[in-house]
C-alpha cells in the first residue's frame, strides 16, 4: 500500500512540474517500471525504479532553479552553476543551485535551498527574535522581508515558505553590492515554481 502511495505522489509531482520532455518520458518510464514490478510483488525493483523517479525529478527541479541565478553584473565573472539534489536518505535531501560572483577581491556567492528539513529551522529562525539576538538584523528589500547577518555579511530570504535564497559576500564585498545581487533574483519566478 505505501508503494502504491509513492507511485500516486510521484505522478502528481510530475503533473505539477514542467521537466524536459525527455525526462517527463524517463520519469514516466521509472514510474511504470516501479508499478509492473510492484504487481509482480518485486519489491526491490519497485523502489529501485521509484527511487530513480525521484532523483529525475529532483534533477529537474535542480535544472529550473538554475535558470533563476542572476547573470553576472557588468565587470564581474560566475563560475559555472553548482547544483546538489538529494533524496531524504542523504542528511535529509533537498535541492541546492549556486554559483560564485568574483569582482577584483570582493566575492558573492547566491544560494537556492528547496525542499530540505533544514528550511523549517531556517524559516524560523529568520523570524524569530532569536535571530536578533544573534545579532542579525531585518531588513526590507523591494517589499520582501529578509534577514541580514553583518557577522557572515549575508542576507537570507524565505520564499513561498519553500524556498530560501541566500546572498553573501566576502568581506571585501560592501552591502550595496549584495544589495544588487538580491534586486537580481527573479523572486516572482521562485515564487511560481515554488507552487
Amino acid at each position: 500500500m505505501r508503494l502504491a502511495y509513492c507511485v500516486l505522489l510521484l505522478l502528481l509531482l510530475i503533473s505539477g512540474m514542467h521537466p524536459s520532455p525527455t525526462r517527463a518520458d524517463d520519469v514516466t518510464d521509472q514510474i511504470d517500471q516501479a508499478l509492473a514490478a510492484y504487481r509482480k510483488h518485486d519489491l526491490p525493483v519497485a523502489v529501485a525504479a521509484l527511487e530513480a523517479a525521484a532523483n529525475l525529478l529532483r534533477q529537474a527541479q535542480a535544472d529550473a532553479l538554475k535558470a533563476m541565478l542572476p547573470p553576472a553584473p557588468s565587470g564581474w565573472n560566475a563560475d559555472e552553476v553548482e547544483t546538489s539534489a538529494v533524496g531524504a536518505a542523504m542528511l535529509g535531501g533537498g535541492t541546492t543551485v549556486s554559483r560564485t560572483y568574483h569582482n577584483g577581491d570582493q566575492q558573492v556567492e547566491v544560494q537556492i535551498i528547496t525542499d530540505s528539513p533544514i528550511l523549517q529551522g531556517m524559516a524560523a529562525l529568520i523570524n524569530s527574535p532569536l535571530a536578533a539576538a544573534a545579532g542579525m538584523k531585518t531588513v526590507v528589500i523591494g517589499g520582501r522581508p529578509m534577514s541580514y547577518a553583518p557577522n557572515d555579511n549575508s542576507f537570507m530570504a524565505l520564499v513561498a515558505g519553500k524556498t530560501i535564497v541566500k546572498v553573501e559576500g566576502n568581506k571585501a564585498t560592501p552591502e550595496p553590492t549584495l544589495r544588487g545581487f538580491i534586486a537580481a533574483v527573479d523572486f516572482a519566478a521562485l515564487e511560481k515554481l515554488a507552487h
